[in-house]
């Protein structure tokens, strides 16, 4: 067979190299940016609008999931009338934690429900949360045209924002207020957010809500405000200082003017019922209108101003402030997996004793200006031994002083309880069998150079001596060597037993008070002692109810727990009845008691009990503007025994006295020499830890 040559090769082709995805993109995006300029154009703007839009939707999304909960709203719209253990009322408190009287919405008079219409939302009725026409009117009278304009939020927005949201003025703020108020909308018929709008907007003078603000202005009740006294409140919320009747009435009368406008305009009142009432009838147009038109204008002033209450705030205030805010927490936390039952009004019957309660205030303000030398800061708490209940909470000298930073509560804070602690000390001690309290401690150098140098007060040593008078005299060394033969870790596992529930250093300077304790709980713990062992829990609220008579919350009966015998107990008391005599603290009743000072004098305390009640007291230098420690001027916790606790306790009602358990031991207690001299020494009242 005949081969055929074969021809010459073709040159193989040369090897594709794969598109990068850059240039696959190419054709597309050419496509899509080529041709006609418009088409460019368009497609840059639809690119734009898609981010811009996408934004919005993060935004409005996320503001939708921060959103506060409307549950609240009822608690903050309503009241809470807090009464002390004999029904007497202590505070009527609402939003914003202020005095406050909330009312229904048939107990305010009907001129006051359109006045407040026409000042602030004249289409509440017929719009919806929000109503685009007054942002429209708004934006074109505010930005357009300079001048003020009737507010673009509507009655629901203003409730959202007020009770909800924080006073700025952020597009963010905005539109969670949009948000709020399309909730608030959708789930609360027009009538009930009328009602909770008029019962949480500021009319300027410290009052919230309309009850308060009739009473502050015209000394009456909302329910019997005439069209005049309506249409005046109606005009304040907007700016309440500026549109101040006592300030400046002239802006008081403008506002006025505008809400009868508003009221003619809505059809509620005619134009010559306005006109009879008018303070600005004919405004600065009077001259033109002859003498006449003016005296009329000023008679309607005169008789406006004529009929303002002479007190400026009807407030009576809050008997308690420190334990009203105390219980609003409380009742927080007692509601917290039923937030929905704190809405609307609510009576809340505590464990105060308004009386006992105003004696703590004056002793606790008296007594720090008598005690000087650069305290000015005091507190008193005193609580039922059986029940824990607190009969009196004094937080500070002054709750308005803002100097001495007045609000804040010195009975729930962290404070150094100094040689007060030293109780706890000695009772682990006795329970455990280290000592007996005629066992012999050392106040010696010696002892001192083993526990790290401590010092005493007065920078003595007084030798050996037995572990009562020890506690008797408040000696420092001599407690440290007792926690360290108690052990600082069983010291202070006995302390938490007893209801001290901060965290206390495992050391031994802890015996004398270096470690920071709440006066409730230090109160709570010394009770333990009152009652012959068992331990109590501080409680504030006994009963819960709604308007409708219905108990939402009924305290049960305490069970506190056995934590020492009565006879243990009493090792303690039994000593500690001793220290009012021992350091001349001026208190004429059968009381246990122990004072405790801390290093550069920084605080001082003076705990006292009955088997009835406790007193805890104390006094400290605090500054509204500087949270920096600053020490008194040699100011011992006995000063406080004598110029707080001792006249407060003197006041007191009988109570009843010491019995000594069976079984219990019995040693002397008469001191050879009794207080150290040199306690007289130092140009100061009084001596001791």
């Amino acid at each position: 067979m005949p081969t055929v040559a074969a021809g010459p090769e073709r040159p193989p082709s040369p090897a594709r190299t794969p598109a990068t995805p850059a240039q696959r993109l190419e054709p597309r995006v050419r496509g899509r940016f080529s041709g006609p300029p418009w088409r460019r154009v368009l497609s840059a703007v639809a690119v734009v609008a898609l981010l811009v839009c996408g934004a919005f939707g993060f935004v409005v999304a996320y503001a939708a999931f921060t959103l506060p909960s409307i549950d609240n709203l009822g608690a903050a719209t309503g009241s809470l009338r807090i009464l002390d253990r004999h029904g007497a009322l202590i505070a009527d408190v609402g939003f914003g934690a202020t005095p406050h009287d909330t009312v229904t919405l048939d107990q305010v008079s009907p001129a006051m429900r359109v006045a407040i219409l026409a000042a602030e939302d004249r289409q509440f009725y017929t719009e919806g949360a929000i109503n685009p026409g007054r942002i429209l009117k708004a934006l074109v009278v505010d930005v357009i045209l300079r001048r003020p304009a009737q507010g673009a939020s509507t009655i629901t927005e203003q409730l959202a924002r007020n009770v909800f949201l924080p006073q700025d003025k952020s597009v963010m703020r905005k539109l969670r207020e949009a948000l709020l108020a399309d909730q608030i909308d959708q789930r609360y018929p027009k009538p009930q957010i009328l009602e909770m709008y008029l019962n949480a907007i500021y009319f300027g003078h410290g009052a919230y809500g309309v009850e308060d603000a009739a009473e502050t202005y015209f000394g009456v009740h909302a329910n019997a405000l005439t069209l005049p006294q309506a249409a005046l409140i109606a005009g304040l919320p907007q700016a309440p200082s500026a549109s101040d009747p006592y300030v400046n009435p002239q802006g008081a009368f403008a506002r006025m003017h505008y809400v009868l406008d508003g009221m003619v305009t809505m059809g509620a009142i005619t134009p010559a019922t306005a006109a009879a009432i008018d303070p600005l009838i004919c405004g600065d147009m009077c001259a033109r209108f002859g003498p006449a038109a003016s005296a009329v204008q000023v008679r309607h002033q005169q008789t406006l101003l004529r009929s303002l209450h002479d007190s400026r705030s009807a407030q009576a205030g809050v008997q308690a402030p420190h334990f009203v805010a105390y219980v609003r927490n409380q009742l927080a936390d007692l509601f917290k997996d039923d937030p929905q039952a704190l809405s609307g009004t609510l009576t809340v019957r505590t464990t105060l004793d308004l009386g006992i309660q105003r004696q703590a205030q004056n002793a606790v303000a008296r007594g720090v200006a008598t005690i000087g030398r650069n305290a000015n800061n005091g507190a008193l708490l005193m609580l039922d031994t059986h029940t824990g209940g607190i009969l009196a909470m004094v937080g500070s000298a002054d709750y308005n002083n803002a100097s001495i930073a007045g609000e804040f509560n010195v009975v729930t804070a962290l404070r150094r309880p100094g040689s007060s602690f030293k109780p706890y000390v000695y009772e682990q001690a006795l329970r455990e069998g280290a000592i007996t309290m005629s066992s012999i401690v050392d106040d010696t150098p010696r002892e001192s150079r083993s526990l790290n140098g401590v010092q005493d007060w007065d920078g003595n040593f007084m030798g050996q001596m037995p572990a009562w008078q020890a506690l008797l005299l408040s000696r420092n060394v001599p407690t440290e060597q007792v926690m360290e033969k108690a052990g600082p870790e069983n010291v202070i596992r006995f302390a938490h037993s007893l209801g001290i529930a901060s965290t206390l250093a495992d050391n031994a300077s802890t015996a004398i008070g270096s470690s920071a304790v709440r006066m409730l709980d230090h109160a709570a713990a010394y009770a333990a002692f009152a009652d012959g062992g068992s331990a109590v829990q501080p409680s504030s609220i006994t009963r819960v109810a709604n308007p409708a008579g219905a108990v939402l919350y009924n305290a049960s009966p305490p069970m506190g727990s056995t934590v020492m015998t009565p006879q243990q107990a009493y090792g303690v008391t039994g000593v500690l009845r001793q220290y009012n005599r021992q350091w001349h603290d001026g208190i004429t009743r059968d009381v246990a008691s122990k004072s405790g000072t801390t290093d550069n004098f920084t605080d001082a305390w003076f705990m006292a009990y009955t088997p009835d009640w406790v007193v805890a007291t104390w006094a400290g230098h605090t500054s509204g503007s500087d949270p920096a420690e600053v020490g008194m001027n040699a100011v011992y916790g006995n000063d406080v025994g004598m110029d707080i606790a001792a006249p407060f306790i003197n006041g007191l009602s009988a109570s009843a006295g010491f019995t000594v358990p069976p079984g219990s031991p019995s040693y002397s207690t008469s001191t050879s020499g009794g207080a150290p001299p040199s306690e007289h020494n130092k140009g100061h009242k009084h001596g001791g830890g």
